[in-house]
């Protein structure tokens, strides 16, 4: 069963969670980045994050650049209600699988959880112009709080 990180500061997260166990995946749900890059650090068999843009502690872009230096590899899908152009380009850039808008069917979003997870999938390298401006050249570093000092992995 693979297991996958639902980042959502909404508690209506650990309905995506039994969403996605409905459909044989293991669903985590974590309420911030900051928790939510502790779990990715500690458990290895987080497979995906499926993750808001909106979060309490981080914004979304600096999140997704702290998930690619922890596990460059990891796939993560974006669930936003807050869409905009340059944020989805700045997520795509950064190399998120898929970038929906909410509300997701939930059969939607097993469908392209299992694709993600049906690999091969290879996250293209991160470019210096994929950073929305104003990021510090340490991709590991968080926007705000939390620790996100990227492993040995």
């Amino acid at each position: 069963m693979k297991t996958v990180l639902i980042v959502d500061a909404d508690p209506g997260s650990s309905s995506l969670a039994e969403v996605l166990q409905r459909h044989g995946f293991r669903g985590i749900a974590a309420p911030n980045a900051s928790k939510s890059l502790a779990i990715v650090r500690e458990d290895p068999s987080i497979a995906l994050v499926v993750t808001e843009m909106q979060l309490p502690d981080m914004d979304g872009l600096h999140f997704l650049i702290a998930i690619r230096a922890l596990a460059p590899g990891l796939p993560v899908i974006v669930v936003t209600s807050s869409v905009s152009i340059e944020s989805y380009l700045h997520a795509v850039n950064l190399g998120v699988y898929e970038y929906l808008n909410k509300p997701v069917p939930p059969k939607e979003l097993a469908r392209i959880a299992s694709l993600a997870l049906a690999g091969p999938w290879t996250v293209p390298p991160l470019r210096e112009s994929s950073r929305p401006s104003g990021l510090t050249a340490n991709l590991a570093q968080p926007h705000r709080g939390g620790a996100a000092e990227a492993p040995d992995r």
